[in-house]
């Protein structure tokens, strides 16, 4: 564990012997590694990070920080780390510089310091000219920003951010992604989000999670290279379902994407390409739908998450039909 920041061993956690929240997770986190944490809503994610932040006990299993056991009365581990909830709350009536103030003296960091990190830290997440204004009065991107800093102010060793760039406008977006490349190598990241452009740009390492399930840990590539090199993209317009689901029935096809007006296919090395989209353009004039385009692309972290999903909850309607 020496060169670990973040190690989870069969972590098991049930809320009120009702919910599985994690089922026997187990997953490492490298020292200086940024690190993409995936699933959907109720995958597990929100609870991961609390158990991680020591706020809730598992079930079952180990976790450590530093090589140190993570427990709710781990103060001084805790001191090491940088939150961001996906959901940060201030006091209103409370200007920026006063409740980074706040957050420095609770860190017990001498007044020099702390009123260097506070200009600093304002700069950088574009609070400057905003800095005296009440919390109360701030947009939903600007409390995020702010949340930004505070997770900055004793400058932790371990960041945790549960959706960061959530509300933010396209610059602010960008200054928040561009402050995580800039702490890469130095600080250990874990980001949480569901923006998949997000982690794809600062990510090096990932950990999907689905109903409480790890699907995957490790590299960005690793998880790309399941994929073939090249996947069909339809443009559609109309009621896709249909055609999605004639797509699946008779070519045996996965839909690797889950946006309404998209589909994504797999370009398997025995397809003869030419009459896998003849066959895919008679399937959408049966099924109604109009195909506005036909595009050839390569590997995307969206086809590779989405597929280990897809892949998953096929799985589970498998043994579910199994008698």
């Amino acid at each position: 564990m020496a060169n670990r920041a973040l190690t989870f061993q069969r972590v098991t956690k049930l809320y009120q012997q009702r919910q599985v929240a994690l089922s026997d997770v187990s997953f490492e986190v490298p020292l200086g590694a940024t690190v993409g944490l995936l699933g959907a809503n109720g995958s597990g994610k929100s609870t991961a990070i609390r158990s991680a932040l020591g706020l809730i006990t598992p079930t079952a299993g180990s976790i450590h920080v530093f090589g140190r056991p993570m427990r709710p009365g781990a103060k001084a581990l805790r001191q090491r780390l940088g939150y961001l909830s996906d959901d940060p709350v201030f006091p209103k009536d409370l200007n920026a510089i006063e409740y980074l103030t706040f957050v420095g003296r609770a860190f017990g960091l001498a007044t020099l310091e702390r009123s260097a990190r506070i200009g600093n830290l304002l700069r950088a997440v574009g609070l400057t000219d905003d800095a005296g204004r009440r919390v109360g009065t701030y947009s939903t991107g600007m409390k995020t920003r702010l949340g930004v800093a505070a997770s900055l102010m004793n400058d932790p060793e371990l960041l945790v951010w549960d959706e960061p760039t959530a509300g933010l406008d396209p610059i602010s977006r960008m200054q928040t992604l561009d402050l995580l490349e800039r702490l890469k190598g130095n600080k250990t990241v874990i980001l949480s989000s569901h923006i998949l452009g997000d982690i794809d740009r600062v990510c090096d390492q990932l950990v999907v999670l689905n109903k409480g399930r790890l699907l995957f840990t490790g590299t960005r590539h690793s998880l790309e290279s399941r994929l073939p090199q090249s996947m069909l993209e339809l443009r559609m317009t109309g009621e896709v379902s249909d055609f999605r689901d004639l797509v699946f029935n008779q070519l045996g096809r996965k839909d690797q994407c889950r946006d309404g007006g998209r589909m994504r296919l797999e370009i398997l090395k025995e397809d003869d390409v030419g009459a896998l989209v003849t066959e895919l353009l008679q399937l959408g004039k049966a099924s109604g739908i109009r195909i506005e385009g036909i595009t050839s692309t390569g590997r995307q972290l969206e086809d590779a998450y989405l597929k280990l999903i897809t892949d998953d909850e096929f799985r589970g309607f498998d043994l579910a039909s199994q008698p």
